[in-house]
């Protein structure tokens, strides 16, 4: 709840003009998250649709968003971080008939101070370059994929943690071409996450 209001913003203000679908998935909160979100979707009623279901573990939220989603890309943002202004339109550009994942900027916001996701230079990786280089995450793993690939190799649902770290490798493996763009994902870091505590 604390971080949705800026979440959603970032997508519904975007510069990006064409068709656009926003689906905001809670699961299972038990704050004010859910009527936030409805909020937005009363405002927003072409673009952004709210899934509520009960709490089943990160893998399951992907795996139904991309089971409802009707557009040929896709992208997760999580609920605490954003887009900026003209990340959406840059990803999108970035695509071309061989492309199948594209990279964002990453900025890592620790409250403080950000930092840049620091990865080597590329225009355009062979899927199997991609893979090797995220296996030591030398390039990250915030990108967005053509939405039939994420159908393909969804999320394993057993993995209550770390399962988009081996889906993501997946992608990159069977992607024809991975490339980069300029448009900025901002990454909240918490220290007391799951992910930074285990």
């Amino acid at each position: 709840e604390q971080y949705l209001a800026e979440c959603l913003d970032s997508i519904l203000d975007t510069k990006y003009n064409e068709v656009l679908e926003v689906l905001a998935i809670n699961d299972g909160s038990k704050d004010g998250t859910l009527a936030l979100a409805r909020e937005y979707e009363a405002r927003y009623p072409e673009i952004l649709r709210v899934i509520d279901k009960p709490n089943g573990g990160w893998g399951t939220v992907i795996n139904l968003a991309v089971a409802e989603a009707r557009g040929r890309y896709f992208k997760i943002l999580d609920s605490d971080d954003w887009f900026s202004a003209d990340a959406l339109e840059k990803a999108i550009s970035a695509f071309d008939v061989n492309t199948d994942c594209v990279l964002f900027d990453v900025l890592l916001e620790w409250g403080d101070r950000t930092e840049r996701y620091e990865m080597p230079e590329f225009n355009t990786l062979t899927g199997d370059e991609a893979f090797r280089l995220s296996l030591m995450w030398q390039i990250h793993g915030l990108y967005m994929v053509r939405a039939s690939i994420h159908r393909q190799f969804p999320y394993d649902e057993t993995c209550r943690l770390y399962s988009d770290d081996n889906t993501t490798r997946i992608h990159y493996l069977v992607s024809r071409n991975v490339r980069q763009c300029r448009g900025e994902y901002h990454y909240r870091q918490n220290p007391q996450s799951s992910t930074h505590t285990v």
